[in-house]
């Protein structure tokens, strides 16, 4: 990393610190610290996800692929393999802190991760799910909310009993501290945004989630 993106990083990590910061800004230090990132698997690989989306490739391209193997098996077997999500909350926490103090920064506190978080699953949303060597579109990613978190979920379908049935699975998922929602039933089931565009945008130094008709699930 030379001089210049090392201030850069100086400059977003400043504006992360004091919580000044929205979607669009931790895309722009993804985009700066990417190449220099190579080494950590979590960085890299969420780097990767967001920049190339349905092109991406190794692990990410390798998760998608087995997500698509077990809801292809779906009312096939008996135990059927449970969906993970691509990356816990810690392993990200550790990801994005070990980076830091690489740079000779300190760690970020938890809240200002769930934010991090809470943007990356708005930036992936609308990618498109793709399998095979024809790169075949399967599915794609949407944004969800529930009372208690924000999701990034998969959508696939899986052929039972001669019919296509949609299946959603949870992605990445998060507290969430920022908007009310109010539960659509006993289950707080989250609301999907198949259609609508979710932005993430910063107010007096609050993120807050932009939900189109806000005052019906809010």
């Amino acid at each position: 990393m030379d001089k210049k993106e090392q201030q850069l990083v100086e400059h977003y990590y400043e504006k992360f610190t004091n919580r000044s910061f929205d979607e669009k800004d931790l895309y722009s230090f993804l985009m700066v610290v990417k190449e220099d990132a190579q080494d950590n698997q979590v960085i890299k690989e969420l780097c990767n996800f967001i920049v190339h989306r349905e092109k991406c490739s190794g692990y990410v391209k390798n998760y998608l692929d087995e997500c698509k193997q077990i809801i292809n098996t779906l009312g096939k077997q008996k135990n059927s393999k449970r969906i993970e999500d691509l990356f816990s909350f810690k392993e990200i926490r550790n990801g994005f802190n070990s980076l830091f103090l690489k740079h000779g920064f300190e760690k970020l506190s938890s809240e200002i991760i769930n934010d991090f978080i809470l943007c990356i699953i708005s930036l992936l949303q609308s990618v498109k799910l793709v399998s095979g060597s024809l790169n075949k579109e399967v599915g794609h990613l949407s944004f969800a909310a529930s009372s208690k978190e924000v999701f990034l979920m998969g959508n696939m379908k899986t052929l039972n009993k001669g019919r296509y049935i949609p299946v959603t699975f949870q992605i990445l998922s998060v507290k969430n501290s920022y908007e009310k929602v109010k539960p659509q039933d006993k289950n707080d089931t989250p609301y999907l945004f198949e259609d609508e565009l979710i932005e993430v945008v910063n107010n007096d130094g609050n993120l807050v989630i932009t939900f189109p008709g806000l005052n019906s699930i809010g």
